[in-house]
C-alpha cells in the first residue's frame, strides 16, 4: 500500500469537470520509478549485502531492509503534509511487519507473515463494505478534496444519489485485489530467496495498485460526469 498514495495523487487529473483529463502518465510513471526503487530495489539490495554477514535464516537483514519503505512513506507523508486513511495503513502494514519479523524464528516464517497480512488487511476493505461509508469513499474524497477542493460539494451529492453503490463496488473489488496479492505474495515466500521475494513482491504489488488506481479514477470520475448513475 505504500506507493497508492503518492501514485494516485500523481495520477488524479485537476478537476472531475474536465472530461478531457486522462490518467497522467507521465507523473505516474516518475512516482512508480521512485516507488520500485524505494520499496524493491533498495531493501534488495541492502539484504544482499547484509545476508552473507549473518547466519542462515536470520531476521536482521530482513529487519534492516524495512527501514526503505518506511522512510519512503514518510517522506510522502512530509511531501504531503498530511497524514490520511491510505497513510495510516500503511503504517500498520509496516509496523506489522517489523512485529512479524522480530518475533519470527527465521526469515521464511517471517516472509510468510508478511504475504498473509495482506489478507487480513483486504478483509478489513471487505468489512468496510457493510458500513454506510465504506473505506474508498474517503480515499476517493481526498484525492478529489486535494486536487479540486471546489467539487467536494458536488462529490458528496453525486454519492447521495448513488445511494453509495459506487463505494461499495471499488471497495469490495479492491479488498478482493489485496486478498489475492497476498495469495501470490505467500506463492512467492515459499518458492523464491528472501532476497527475490523482496524484489518481486513490491513490483507485483506496485502494479496491482496501478492498474486499481487507473481503474477507480475512471469509475469515479464516471460517476461525477454522468450525475451519480
Amino acid at each position: 500500500m505504500n506507493d497508492l498514495r503518492q501514485t494516485a495523487m500523481d495520477a488524479t487529473p485537476m478537476s472531475a469537470a474536465q472530461p478531457q483529463s486522462h490518467f497522467n502518465w507521465p507523473r505516474a510513471l516518475g512516482s512508480i520509478g521512485l516507488s520500485i526503487v524505494i520499496n524493491a530495489v533498495c531493501p534488495y539490495l541492502i539484504f544482499r549485502a547484509l545476508a552473507p554477514h549473518y547466519p542462515a535464516n536470520d531476521v536482521t537483514p530482513l529487519l534492516v531492509s524495512t527501514v526503505f519503505p518506511l522512510i519512503g512513506l514518510v517522506i510522502g507523508i512530509v511531501r504531503q503534509r498530511m497524514v490520511d486513511v491510505i497513510s495510516i495503513i500503511s503504517l500498520v502494514e509496516i509496523g506489522i511487519s517489523i512485529l512479524v519479523t522480530l518475533v519470527a524464528a527465521d526469515v521464511r516464517l517471517a516472509l510468510i507473515a508478511r504475504a498473509l497480512q495482506g489478507t487480513l488487511t483486504g478483509v478489513f476493505f471487505l468489512l468496510t463494505v457493510l458500513v454506510n461509508r465504506p473505506l474508498f469513499y474517503y480515499v476517493a474524497r481526498q484525492f478529489v478534496a486535494a486536487s479540486a477542493s471546489g467539487i467536494v460539494g458536488g462529490f458528496e451529492d453525486a454519492n447521495r444519489r448513488d445511494e453509495g453503490r459506487t463505494f461499495r463496488r471499488i471497495t469490495a473489488f479492491w479488498g478482493l485485489a489485496v486478498i489475492f496479492g497476498s495469495v501470490i505474495n505467500l506463492a512467492l515466500a515459499l518458492t523464491v530467496s528472501p532476497a527475490e521475494y523482496l524484489l518481486y513482491s513490491p513490483i507485483f504489488g506496485i502494479g496491482t495498485n496501478v492498474v486499481m488506481i487507473a481503474w477507480t479514477i475512471r469509475t469515479a470520475r464516471r460517476r461525477f460526469e454522468g450525475g451519480g448513475r
